[in-house]
Protein backbone atom coordinates (compact mmCIF):
# COMPACT_ATOMS: atom_id res chain seq x y z
CA UNK A 1 0.00 0.00 0.00
CA UNK A 2 0.95 3.51 -1.13
CA UNK A 3 2.16 6.41 1.49
CA UNK A 4 1.02 9.81 0.41
CA UNK A 5 3.84 12.00 1.97
CA UNK A 6 2.57 15.23 0.60
CA UNK A 7 -1.37 15.94 -0.71
CA UNK A 8 -1.18 19.28 -2.38
CA UNK A 9 1.16 17.29 -4.81
CA UNK A 10 -0.87 14.06 -4.59
CA UNK A 11 -4.19 15.83 -5.19
CA UNK A 12 -3.09 18.45 -8.01
CA UNK A 13 -2.05 15.22 -9.91
CA UNK A 14 -4.08 14.44 -13.01
CA UNK A 15 -6.80 11.36 -12.89
CA UNK A 16 -4.44 9.11 -14.87
CA UNK A 17 -1.43 9.74 -12.60
CA UNK A 18 -3.25 8.72 -9.64
CA UNK A 19 -2.52 4.72 -8.82
CA UNK A 20 -5.74 4.42 -7.09
CA UNK A 21 -7.76 5.25 -4.10
CA UNK A 22 -6.45 6.33 -1.21
CA UNK A 23 -8.21 4.46 1.55
CA UNK A 24 -7.77 1.03 1.69
CA UNK A 25 -10.38 -1.89 0.85
CA UNK A 26 -11.52 -0.33 -2.61
CA UNK A 27 -12.85 -2.43 -5.18
CA UNK A 28 -14.50 -5.24 -4.55
CA UNK A 29 -14.58 -5.30 -1.04
CA UNK A 30 -16.88 -1.94 -1.26
CA UNK A 31 -19.67 -3.94 -3.28
CA UNK A 32 -19.58 -6.81 -0.65
CA UNK A 33 -20.06 -4.15 2.17
CA UNK A 34 -22.99 -2.35 0.22
CA UNK A 35 -24.87 -5.52 -0.71
CA UNK A 36 -24.54 -6.84 3.22
CA UNK A 37 -25.63 -3.48 4.45
CA UNK A 38 -28.78 -3.71 2.34
CA UNK A 39 -29.40 -7.55 3.28
CA UNK A 40 -28.97 -6.10 6.77
CA UNK A 41 -31.10 -3.34 6.32
CA UNK A 42 -33.90 -4.97 4.46
CA UNK A 43 -33.97 -7.85 7.40
CA UNK A 44 -34.22 -5.21 9.68
CA UNK A 45 -37.34 -3.63 8.27
CA UNK A 46 -39.10 -7.41 7.86
CA UNK A 47 -38.00 -8.41 11.71
CA UNK A 48 -39.15 -4.72 12.58
CA UNK A 49 -42.47 -4.66 10.50
CA UNK A 50 -43.60 -8.36 11.80
CA UNK A 51 -42.85 -7.35 15.59
CA UNK A 52 -44.83 -3.90 15.14
CA UNK A 53 -47.70 -6.10 13.23
CA UNK A 54 -48.01 -9.07 16.19
CA UNK A 55 -47.97 -6.18 18.64
CA UNK A 56 -51.00 -4.48 16.76
CA UNK A 57 -52.67 -7.97 16.22
CA UNK A 58 -52.26 -8.33 20.29
CA UNK A 59 -53.70 -5.42 20.96
CA UNK A 60 -56.36 -5.55 18.72
CA UNK A 61 -57.87 -8.89 19.94
CA UNK A 62 -57.87 -7.21 23.84
CA UNK A 63 -61.25 -4.88 22.51
CA UNK A 64 -60.78 -2.33 24.61
CA UNK A 65 -64.41 -0.71 25.57
CA UNK A 66 -65.04 3.27 25.27
CA UNK A 67 -65.24 3.41 29.57
CA UNK A 68 -61.68 0.92 29.70
CA UNK A 69 -59.63 4.61 30.47
CA UNK A 70 -62.24 5.04 33.61
CA UNK A 71 -60.63 2.03 34.79
CA UNK A 72 -56.95 3.30 34.77
CA UNK A 73 -56.03 0.37 32.47
CA UNK A 74 -52.31 1.19 31.47
CA UNK A 75 -51.26 -1.49 28.64
CA UNK A 76 -53.41 -0.03 25.99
Amino acid sequence: MATVTNWIDHLNKPAEEVAGAIYPGAGSVEGILVIIALILWVGWHVLTARAESDELSRLARKRHSANDHKSNITDW
